[in-house]
């Protein structure tokens, strides 16, 4: 088992060990005096810190983790997570709007929450039947059907995401809704629900690595020479997925994150720098139908944090992650070339400023990849779903699967129905 392995593996076996006010474990950089250092230390989060005097033998944190050999020291940090798409947000957020590079129009609010064509990654979204927006991610190609998706978070497209047999839950119907771009109106359409992934809660023992859906589109809104970039960024050419061994050498490398959202735009270029902090497990808490709460867990996820020369005016906003960015792509200079790393869903009120997201959680490109079964889109002439006539398959029953064959055909499940 390789170094980056056996860290993945510690991990996990440290999660499924934790105390139920733990929200987060990774493998990172230790935290001084509110300082990032560039000691690498297995970080431990909880929803609130306690005296070591309140603490049972069970919950103490040892100073030192031995991993394959190498002592690693610990660091404890208090913070929580939530899911990154229900909320409206305060104009705080805006900061970056002044940058007339990023922002040309000179906009108060990020112009992506506007009606944009052809469509790129970092755009405002809305299923037509929902009351909050999420972020287009990127475009990709579905390989079951060799056409072009929009790639963003399954929560993003629907409330009930949970799998099937959890109790007084399951996975909603989103058969047929409609995906707009900025909102929900006719002639915003761009086109309709195809595929998510149903998560499983930690009350069930479930570990997920994806918060992640797809959703058509129609041919007039992709232009095959401009749909592949990001919107707000300089960089123009079409990034690929990052690899199995540049993901797990993270934080080796000092490369620089970008990362684009509906609320709080292009990062990583001008003032705002987003740097890598750790990688490992996550508890996000999810709130259904208003009233009942339950905690997810995501392994292997990215966690990441911006950076900004201020944080009441000129070109940054100094948050990574806000309510609405759900959705949004994680990118990384990997030796000069631009490479999608992975897909944020979820921030950190850790060490937060006035309660906002300081750190951004984003899951991994390689596990969305392979969970939706996608690969890049880089220009290429391809085709366009038809959802004109839809094919639809019953089954009785629950199923857990995110699809199914039949007699060769490949059917995505998009919720239960009576």
């Amino acid at each position: 088992m390789s170094y980056n392995e056996e860290i993945k593996h510690k991990i996990k076996e440290l999660a499924d060990n934790s105390s139920d006010n733990c929200t987060s474990i990774g493998y990172g950089f230790k935290e001084v005096n509110g300082q990032l250092t560039k000691e690498k230390s297995i970080i431990y989060t909880f929803s609130k810190k306690k005296k070591i005097s309140e603490l049972t033998s069970t919950e103490i944190i040892p100073q030192n983790i031995e991993i394959n050999g190498e002592i690693i020291k610990t660091d404890v940090q208090e913070g929580s997570n939530k899911f990154t798409s229900y909320e409206s947000c305060p104009s705080e957020f805006y900061f970056w709007s002044s940058n007339s590079t990023l922002n040309p129009t000179g906009s108060t609010t990020p112009t992506q929450q506007n009606t944009i064509r052809p469509i790129k990654g970092g755009l405002q979204i809305r299923n037509q039947t929902k009351s909050w927006v999420g972020t287009m991610g990127f475009i990709a190609v579905d390989k079951n059907t060799n056409s072009l998706v929009g790639v963003t978070n399954a929560h993003v497209m629907t409330e009930i995401f949970f799998e099937a047999n959890e109790p007084n839950r399951g996975v909603e119907n989103v058969f047929g809704d409609d995906i707009g771009q900025p909102s929900s109106s006719i002639s915003q359409q761009v086109g309709v629900t195809k595929k998510y992934i149903p998560v499983k809660s930690n009350s069930l023992g479930g570990i997920n690595y994806v918060d992640g859906a797809l959703f058509t589109l129609d041919s007039s809104v992709v232009d095959t020479n401009e749909s592949f970039k990001y919107y707000g960024f300089s960089f123009s050419g079409a990034p690929t997925f990052a690899t199995t061994s540049e993901i797990d050498d993270l934080i080796n490398n000092n490369w620089d994150f970008f990362s684009v959202g509906r609320t709080t735009g292009a990062k990583g270029e001008g003032d705002t720098k987003l740097k890598f902090l750790s990688t490992g497990s996550v508890y996000v808490s999810n709130k259904l139908n208003s009233t009942t709460d339950s905690t997810c867990r995501f392994d292997e996820c990215i966690s990441y944090i911006a950076s900004a020369s201020t944080t009441t005016t000129g070109n940054g906003c100094f948050y990574p992650i806000n309510s609405g960015d759900s959705g949004s792509a994680l990118l990384a200079n990997i030796n000069g070339q631009i490479k999608i790393i992975g897909l944020c869903f979820a921030g950190s009120t850790s060490g937060s400023v006035d309660g906002y997201f300081t750190i951004g959680r984003a899951c991994r490109i390689d596990r969305v990849a392979s969970e939706l079964n996608i690969e890049p889109f880089t220009g290429q002439t391809i085709n366009y779903s038809d959802k004109s006539n839809p094919q639809v398959h019953y089954e009785v029953g629950f199923s857990n699967l995110s699809g199914i064959t039949v007699n060769g055909d490949l059917f995505n499940q998009l919720g239960t129905i009576n």
